[in-house]
């Protein structure tokens, strides 16, 4: 297979050690903005009640929990096949990002301005353009990733990884505690627990009173994902590419499409880590519905979605020594056989709660956040670093592209669970979480510590 040739000055100067210094540091500037970005709209706390206030339906509830797997996955083997012939990925990025951001301005958009006697127009609004803004980070995605393995080292992504997801999710703890709990408590079920301390040093007694109305609140929640995803995307702009060589022509996506099904093949820790991750997505059936259920079933008041959301980060910033530990003593692997290890118990929290006394309910409860806190992170982690070790940098791009085409098949999983919920309530829901989760350990068992060299192609 030819190559494109390559200025070797430019691809030097791309790899000096205070390079990769600087993009190393550019890189993590921008994977913590794009966690605050998710901290003010995380979809299976803050996104998934604000539809469930709104129309009251799971269904809908459901596909919010799918629109963002779906969106981010089903664009990337389209994009594979436009860019892997490419030296430079970045300006792929930075359109992605453009439209991403967009999207969410048409959201804050009409989120002030359409009442919510229209319901069904604001739901209509805000689906679609999330779904589009999914689908633009989708774009983004395949670029990004392959910026990041020719900037960072192999023996350092788990930490990249790792310290990524441990100072983002600092940030949204406090955010979920201070600024998601503020915008969304109503003085009559009791207010955040710090607003006391804060009136004791004089700070803005009348607070109670200054809040907004719902869906004015989640207006500003959606302000601040759109500033923060712009802030992200800057700073990424800003990176030194390093120019790598790359295949000479664009392939015909058929031919494209026949590598990875070859792939899929041949390659048996592709297939196995395809496998693996098609039964981690059924594990996530129940996810979305843990904030409604607690709301519903618990009678939690409205605020305390921001501290789910904050016992999650917290919980993942604990994680995080532990995995970035695991990654580097034991390897990738180990890090997805525990990940997986851990599916299956917020379903079994949430679907045991119920047995407590009322008393004890909210604070058992708590450990469904905590758990997937910490699993979130282990997947991050695994995922992205498994995922970028398996893959032979020319074909990286299909390896990607093709592995997340095929999972946008499970991707409305989410949704199908909204569906099954009116004939198997939320306790059937929770039981093919559980049984899902224990299909994804058995496949992550499977998996063996795989690090291919930078000029391997396995094809």
């Amino acid at each position: 297979m030819k190559l494109v040739p390559t200025d070797s000055v430019e691809y030097q100067t791309h790899n000096t050690k205070n390079n990769q210094k600087y993009n190393f540091g550019i890189a993590l500037a921008q994977g913590i903005l794009i966690r605050i970005s998710f901290a003010f709209t995380d979809p299976t706390t803050v996104l998934a009640t604000f539809i469930y206030k709104l129309t009251q339906n799971n269904f809908l509830v459901g596909v919010t929990g799918s629109l963002m797997t779906t969106g981010w996955m089903w664009p990337q083997f389209l994009v594979s096949n436009l860019i892997e012939h490419r030296p430079r990925k970045l300006p792929f990025y930075i359109l992605g990002m453009s439209c991403r951001v967009f999207c969410w301005v048409i959201i804050c958009l009409g989120t002030f301005f359409i009442s919510t006697q229209n319901y069904l127009l604001l739901a209509t609004v805000f689906l679609v353009c999330y779904f589009l803004a999914a689908s633009s980070m989708g774009v983004s995605t395949i670029p990004y990733m392959d910026i990041i393995s020719k900037s960072i080292r192999p023996e350092r992504r788990a930490r990249f990884f790792s310290l990524r997801q441990l100072i983002g999710r600092a940030f949204e703890a406090l955010i979920g505690v201070f600024f998601v709990t503020y915008m969304l408590f109503d003085p009559e079920n009791g207010a955040p627990f710090w607003l006391d301390y804060a009136k004791k040093f004089g700070f803005d007694p009348n607070w109670e009173n200054s809040r907004l109305a719902f869906p004015y609140n989640y207006a500003i929640l959606f302000c601040c994902t759109t500033v923060s995803a712009t802030a992200a995307f800057t700073v990424f702009a800003n990176i030194r590419e390093p120019i790598h060589p790359v295949k000479n022509e664009r392939q015909p996506i058929r031919n494209q499409l026949k590598q990875g099904l070859h792939i899929f093949k041949t390659d048996i820790h592709y297939r196995r880590f395809i496998w693996f991750r098609v039964s981690g997505h059924f594990s996530g059936i129940a996810t979305p519905f843990y904030a409604p259920y607690a709301i519903q079933k618990l009678s939690v008041p409205e605020l305390t979605i921001g501290y789910f959301l904050a016992v999650g980060a917290l919980a993942g910033i604990v994680s995080n020594v532990f995995w970035g530990y695991i990654g580097e003593r034991y390897g990738t692997r180990s890090i997805l056989v525990i990940t997986s290890g851990l599916f299956c118990i917020p379903s079994f929290i949430a679907l045991s709660s119920m047995a407590l006394p009322k008393d004890l309910q909210l604070t058992y409860y708590y450990l469904v956040f905590a758990i997937g806190g910490i699993t979130t992170n282990g997947v991050m982690v695994g995922f992205m670093t498994y995922m970028l070790n398996i893959s032979p940098e020319l074909s990286r791009p299909t390896y990607i592209g093709f592995m997340n085409t095929i999972l946008v098949l499970v991707s409305f999983v989410p949704a199908i669970g909204g569906l099954l919920v009116p004939f198997i309530g939320y306790t059937g829901l929770f039981a093919i979480s559980i049984i899902s989760g224990g299909a994804a350990l058995f496949m992550a068992c499977k998996l063996e510590e795989i690090i291919r060299s930078t000029h391997e192609n396995f094809s």
